[in-house]
């Protein structure tokens, strides 16, 4: 075992969870993501290639499952790590990015049941703590579509997060994954392909008004980015 692969994969995250439970920081998660690749915005890709920005809880591991099995002209880093925003370093328009969002609410509902099932510390104090110290849950597609990832979302940062969503080459909506993704393989003359081809999804939590509503509070602009973009996309057909 190498020495990065010790400290960054192994006891950075073991003691950084015990910072986090201790203090309500996030140490282990960063950890994490610098020895698997995640969160970066600084990479590049050549122009013939297309990358996918997997907001977490988007669906996109089956989306991740499709370009692999079919081969298809996808970015990967060197570890693979696939939750990274927009590079910084390529700009939408120039570049070719794809990426799959969803009702911002139910991600996050998503997101925190995840947490619950995999018996996360974090997530034993409820939801609404949850959302005050989890940056994963608040506003983060509109770090990831920035590519500020980490920053505090304003109404600069949503502009930015909306100009480039506009000038990515695929945006596949969560609720009509099905269509939209039929739509996007069609360009690679992919026309067979099983919609159930990987199955990460666990029954729903109901979600109780409180917290629907806690939920709207911590991710305005993400609600805001969403909303635009289905009315942005369907004036297109």
């Amino acid at each position: 075992m190498n020495f990065n692969k010790l400290i960054y994969k192994k006891l950075a995250p073991f003691i950084g969870k015990l910072f986090d439970k201790l203090f309500f920081t996030d140490f282990g998660k960063r950890a994490s993501n610098y020895y698997h690749l995640y969160d970066q915005n600084d990479y590049k890709f050549e122009k013939d290639e297309y990358c996918f920005i997997h907001v977490p809880r988007t669906g996109g591991w089956s989306f991740r499952n499709y370009f692999e099995n079919f081969d298809l002209p996808f970015y990967a880093n060197e570890k693979k790590g696939h939750h990274n925003p927009v590079s910084l370093l390529c700009p939408p328009g120039e570049y070719k990015y794809v990426t799959i969002v969803r009702d911002p609410i139910e991600r996050v509902r998503s997101h925190f049941q995840m947490f619950q099932e995999a018996k996360e510390s974090s997530v034993n104090r409820g939801l609404i703590n949850f959302l005050r110290y989890s940056s994963e849950v608040k506003n983060l597609y509109c770090q990831y579509f920035s590519g500020l990832i980490g920053e505090s979302v304003d109404e600069r940062v949503f502009n930015i997060a909306l100009k480039n969503l506009k000038l990515f080459n695929e945006i596949i909506i969560f609720e009509n994954y099905e269509n939209d993704l039929k739509n996007f393989f069609n360009q690679f003359q992919i026309k067979n392909f099983s919609k159930k081809f990987h199955n990460n999804k666990s029954p729903e939590k109901i979600l109780k008004d409180e917290e629907r509503e806690a939920i709207k509070i911590y991710n305005y602009w993400d609600i805001k980015l969403y909303e635009e973009i289905l009315a942005w996309k369907n004036s297109k057909k």
